[in-house]
């Protein structure tokens, strides 16, 4: 006996359908009760309260629980929420009513980014292991980053794309001269990319080219103020006789779409994607598919040459795309027949049935061999020692590391396969407040001699309950006794301390730059390792090996999170004050000197300028500027709230520096709703531009600062915000420590 749960159309979407053809097949050998569950009827109720949904949850518990009580060892087949707080109650409620009566769990995991939802909160991970934990099989439609799996705790697992039964679809033949269509179909939300669809059409149009594309976009609305805006933009954007809006076809209709188009365009970035019907859909009526690297997808399309996936939010690239596409269509019936082929392969209806059917008798060997009826102890989780003594914030350069760290260890003590345990001192960085296993050496590591000790030989005194498994040195640097620290994971941010010998060998004297690249170079060897945070910082770094006859070791970027992601991105533009800020420093290469002489410079030539506020410490050289000048104040390190209320105030963040391993000034700027001045070919220009090439600037002259800053500050707020939340989408906390 199976209970078979799920929602099937309307509304019309992946999960809908593809629960259809499970309730419509015959399931011989079993005995199948299906009970649909009717939440929603339109899109746009979906993930929302309505109370009729709550009275529809108690029906269906009192009839999940009739079954499965007349019905001893029935098996539970069900779909896990979305990742939204409505849905995920429903179920924590449905199973903890439900679940104990099953004679086994099949979970299919449609959605995806339940798992890191339910690890951002103690009653959201409380109630995820009442709902969802010790399923005995686990389906995975997306293979996410961040499986259900392993944050749930599941006996076995299998990945489960879903599948659509496609009909023969006779496309025809290319025209000579006739524009290339570029089909869409989807729910209309700017979720699934409506909108960058309209921007790729503007972008060929720009380029001259708007006669030789059309696009369609077949779907229904999500929402009425969605089809407002977009039919705003379209018609802003002059792209009448270029995008037409076909509205929810079905049928024989939906199949001579595809027919009858040239390329399935799909620029998806809808938070809960998984395994897009639609791009099943596509394939079967062999046509070539242009969509995201998201989510689900590039796992679902691996290997399938008819398919190309860029990044998220980039109509330039797509219409780089499609351009490509245009002049290949000599090659039309190579690709068509290559994307049949890898439907036939992956996404027939007998195939998802056949996976199913797997997990069904999984889950019925183990009811019939007693001895695999006891489930067996999960492992243990991983212990991973990160020593955090060497951090000391404000006494040293480890301001954007420890945020940097802070961030990391949070998000990594939240994955159940992993226990995290840290190393601090009196003085140091210290453990974030998910953190219990924290050991705390007996005294402070602020001044040199007593910090460089303990880096070194902090591996003879550190005691522990278990031997760690993994031990990780997020600034960078391995103990001398690197040899008890085995395996070591390290994140070298940058080599600055090569770039500062070669450039201001007066910054340091020759025993701390001989120290310094001595632990560099002992660290690059000895690590089994190595992480960093940008593409930049890696050049840097591979560099640095060439140049000492150290063997290249595999380097691998992780980038960084940032502290401020837990904000929410400002919706609107902060009340503004007239000033700019920079996070002043001594250090030579940040040069904030320089920058203070130029804005002393200009604005006694008469330049209009904001106030210029130096947060930190201001070099000797240039302190008689700052105190004679009227637009320049001084001010000192600030705490956390102050630092976020001086990001919000300012007009923009200029970040002068010659060389940088990251830049996380410029993303917690952007996330609390301020633009960034920085220097090009940096590492700052590489991680903002997944958002924007605006601010960037030279050190050859001081009008090109000046020319940047113009241009940020003409930024309307919109674009602000749009560039903060590509930032987070980019950088998230899951994504580095994953």
């Amino acid at each position: 006996h199976i209970l078979l749960m799920g929602q099937t159309p309307p509304p019309w979407h992946g999960q809908a359908v593809a629960t259809q053809i499970l309730f419509e097949h015959e399931w011989p050998g079993f005995e199948i009760h299906r009970l649909r569950m009717e939440y929603s009827e339109e899109m746009v109720e979906v993930g929302r309260f309505q109370f009729r949904k709550l009275v529809h949850l108690f029906r269906l518990i009192l009839e999940a629980r009739k079954i499965l009580t007349e019905n001893p060892g029935c098996i539970l087949f069900y779909p896990p929420a979305s990742a939204k707080w409505v849905p995920f109650l429903r179920d924590a409620v449905f199973l903890s009513c439900v679940r104990h009566l099953a004679g086994g769990t099949v979970f299919i995991f449609h959605a995806s980014g339940l798992p890191v939802f339910t690890e951002r909160s103690r009653i959201a991970r409380l109630l995820a292991r009442l709902a969802y934990r010790d399923a005995d099989v686990s389906l995975e439609v997306a293979q996410e980053a961040v499986p259900p799996h392993e944050v749930f705790g599941a006996r076995h697992w299998r990945w489960c794309p879903c599948a659509i039964d496609v009909p023969p679809v006779k496309r025809l033949p290319v025209q000579e001269g006739k524009p290339l269509t570029a089909l869409f179909v989807g729910s209309l939300q700017e979720g699934k990319g409506v909108l960058e669809v309209l921007r790729t059409a503007a972008a060929l149009k720009e380029k001259g080219r708007a006669a030789d594309f059309r696009f369609q976009m077949v779907g229904k609305w999500f929402s009425a103020n969605f089809r407002k805006q977009t039919m705003q933009l379209s018609s802003a954007l002059g792209l009448e006789g270029i995008v037409e809006f076909s509205g929810q076809l079905t049928g024989d209709e939906k199949w001579e779409a595809y027919a009858s188009a040239d390329v399935f365009f799909f620029p998806t970035h809808y938070a809960s994607e998984a395994s897009p019907i639609v791009i099943m859909e596509a394939l079967g009526a062999g046509m070539p598919i242009l969509s995201t690297q998201w989510a689900g997808i590039p796992a679902m399309l691996e290997g399938c040459s008819a398919a190309r996936l860029l990044p998220i939010r980039s109509p330039s690239l797509y219409a780089d795309a499609l351009l490509a596409l245009y002049a290949g269509r000599s090659r039309e019936a190579a690709t068509s027949e290559a994307a049949k082929m890898f439907y036939r392969e992956n996404f027939l209806p007998e195939r998802f049935i056949e996976r199913v059917r797997d997990a069904f008798e999984t889950v019925l060997e183990w009811q019939t061999e007693p001895l695999r009826n006891a489930r067996p102890e999960p492992p243990p989780p991983v212990i991973v020692s990160a020593y955090l003594a060497d951090q000391n914030p404000g006494y040293d350069r480890s301001f954007g590391i420890s945020r940097m760290t802070q961030v990391v260890m949070d998000a990594l003590q939240k994955r159940p396969s992993l226990d995290i345990e840290v190393i601090v001192s009196e003085t140091s960085q210290q453990a974030p407040e998910s953190i219990s296993s924290v050991q705390r050496l007996p005294w402070g590591t602020r001044k040199k001699w007593i910090r460089l000790l303990t880096d070194h030989f902090h591996p003879l005194f550190s005691q522990r309950g278990r031997a760690a498994d993994l031990f990780y040195y997020p600034k960078g640097y391995l103990p001398m006794l690197s040899g008890f620290c085995h395996p070591s994971v390290v994140t070298i941010h940058d080599t600055i301390i090569q770039y500062d010998e070669d450039n201001y060998p007066q910054w340091r004297n020759r025993f701390e730059y001989g120290y310094w690249k001595m632990l560099l170079k002992h660290t690059l060897r000895e690590a089994d390792a190595i992480l960093t945070v940008s593409e930049t910082s890696k050049g840097q770094i591979e560099s640095f090996m060439d140049r000492h006859g150290i063997p290249r070791k595999a380097v691998e970027v992780t980038y960084e999170p940032c502290l401020y992601e837990r904000i929410p991105q400002p919706v609107a533009e902060e009340k503004k004050k007239d000033f700019v800020i920079h996070l002043a420093s001594c250090e030579p290469h940040k040069r904030t000197e320089h920058l203070i002489r130029w804005w002393d410079t200009a604005m006694a030539t008469g330049r209009t300028l904001p106030t210029l506020h130096l947060i930190g410490n201001v070099p000797p050289e240039a302190a008689h500027l700052v105190e004679r000048s009227k637009g320049i104040v001084k001010r000192p390190f600030l705490d956390d709230l102050e630092l976020q209320d001086a990001y919000r105030s300012a007009r923009a963040l200029i970040l002068p520096s010659e060389i940088e391993g990251f830049g996380l000034p410029a993303l917690e700027a952007y996330y609390l709703g301020t633009p960034v001045c920085f220097v090009r070919e940096t590492s700052v220009e590489e991680i903002l531009a997944v958002a924007t090439g605006k601010g960037g600037f030279t050190l050859d002259e001081s009008d090109s600062l000046f020319a940047a800053l113009d241009e940020v500050i003409a930024m309307s707020p919109d674009e602000i915000r749009e560039c903060g939340l590509k930032l987070r989408e980019t950088y998230t906390a899951e994504k580095v420590a994953e």
